[in-house]
């Protein structure tokens, strides 16, 4: 039964992935006044199409995340963008969690490949396995999404990845829609703010765990 689950699921990623290619989803995720104006509709439509938007993107990984979260904020500003770009990207990670767990590692080494795969492998085999997560989840630039079907191989419980994960995720995702927010207000000198000071944390945490390693 598990194992006819399992290519039920992979069938159906498969082809969810093919549909949303051919009709052009794919691309539209990737466009920004394509999104902001899926997003810009009436009463609770707009919240939900964006849930399901960074939803979407979670699950096809390979869309940029900072462009759905950056027009989430340009619509709905920075603090309810990120109410609802945190609430479609847990749902899209713990879906991506769930679908590893149940179709296994063969199937999950052909969509992320070898090397995806062996990055989250080497981070969760050591004793701090659950600390390595956070911070992979906290660097920018890291292959999140992807690293949440990984995920989904290790013994960590759904529960446990879902807070990691969620709370790696979230100073990033902060920076992104407090972007949008300000691209909204054309508020350029901000944004460039934002950036640098985005840059400066980044490099500063680079640096802490260069030699936190190196020790």
């Amino acid at each position: 039964m598990k194992k006819l689950l399992a290519v039920g699921l992979a069938a159906a990623l498969l082809l969810a992935f093919y549909a949303a290619w051919q009709t052009g989803l794919l691309g539209r995720l990737s466009n920004h006044e394509e999104l902001v104006s899926s997003m810009r509709q009436s009463g609770v439509r707009g919240p939900l199409i964006c849930i399901g938007i960074q939803f979407l993107q979670v699950v096809f990984f390979m869309v940029p995340g900072e462009i759905t979260q950056i027009a989430a904020g340009y619509v709905f500003g920075a603090w309810l963008g990120l109410l609802y770009s945190v609430i479609g990207i847990m749902l899209g990670s713990a879906f991506d969690f769930a679908f590893a767990r149940t179709v296994g590692q063969p199937v999950v080494r052909k969509i992320l490949g070898e090397r995806t795969l062996e990055r989250v492998d080497a981070a969760l085999s050591t004793q701090r396995g659950r600390s390595a997560l956070f911070v992979l989840f906290l660097i920018p630039g890291m292959p999140k999404d992807a690293m949440s079907y990984g995920a989904g191989l290790t013994k960590i419980g759904l529960g446990e990845f879902v807070a990691i994960s969620g709370l790696g995720r979230l100073p990033a995702l902060l920076f992104s829609t407090m972007i949008g927010d300000q691209l909204y207000d054309r508020n350029y000198t901000a944004v460039a703010i934002i950036v640098v000071v985005g840059a400066l944390v980044t490099l500063g945490f680079y640096l802490y765990q260069k030699r936190r390693t190196a020790t």
